[in-house]
């Protein structure tokens, strides 16, 4: 979080670092740093998607000035990146680097559509109306048990 107007800044550079630095790992074929690299990603992502699927966006949604909407497209594109990076983690296994580059890159361009929706029209709006609530959903967002997600995720 930060003191800026868009109180909801995400740190979704890092998703996309960790996937540049893992197509880096692939292309010089050093599947330990992949995979670890990968492993990072994935428990960075699976916080970041469980804070906004169970904080967020019901509370972005209870608000009875957010126009709905949003949220389901948001989320039918999680949906959409689980699926990507479960595919990825099984193409990993096999060690292919081009295959393994070629579902990276799909992912990778999935996620930063996914990303410049949300920074350039979701979190905005949302910071703006959800200005009243920003303690009490800063807190939630600083004490949600990821351990306790209501997603499964079959990795």
């Amino acid at each position: 979080m930060s003191s800026t107007d868009n109180w909801l800044e995400h740190e979704h550079s890092l998703y996309e670092n960790l996937l540049l630095q893992c197509q880096d790992a692939v292309e010089s074929e050093d599947w330990g740093t992949t995979d670890l690299l990968f492993k990072e990603m994935l428990d960075s992502l699976k916080r970041h998607m469980a804070l906004e699927e169970e904080v967020l966006y019901p509370a972005y949604e209870s608000s009875p000035h957010a126009p709905q909407g949003p949220t389901q497209a948001l989320r039918a594109e999680h949906d959409q990146i689980v699926r990507l990076v479960t595919d990825t983690a099984q193409v990993i296994k096999s060690r292919g680097s081009d295959q393994v580059l070629e579902c990276l890159l799909q992912l990778e361009t999935q996620m930063i559509k996914h990303h410049e929706k949300e920074e350039d029209i979701f979190l905005p709006m949302a910071s703006h109306i959800l200005a009243a609530k920003r303690e009490e959903i800063s807190r939630k967002l600083a004490n949600f048990d990821v351990s306790k997600s209501a997603r499964k995720w079959d990795i």
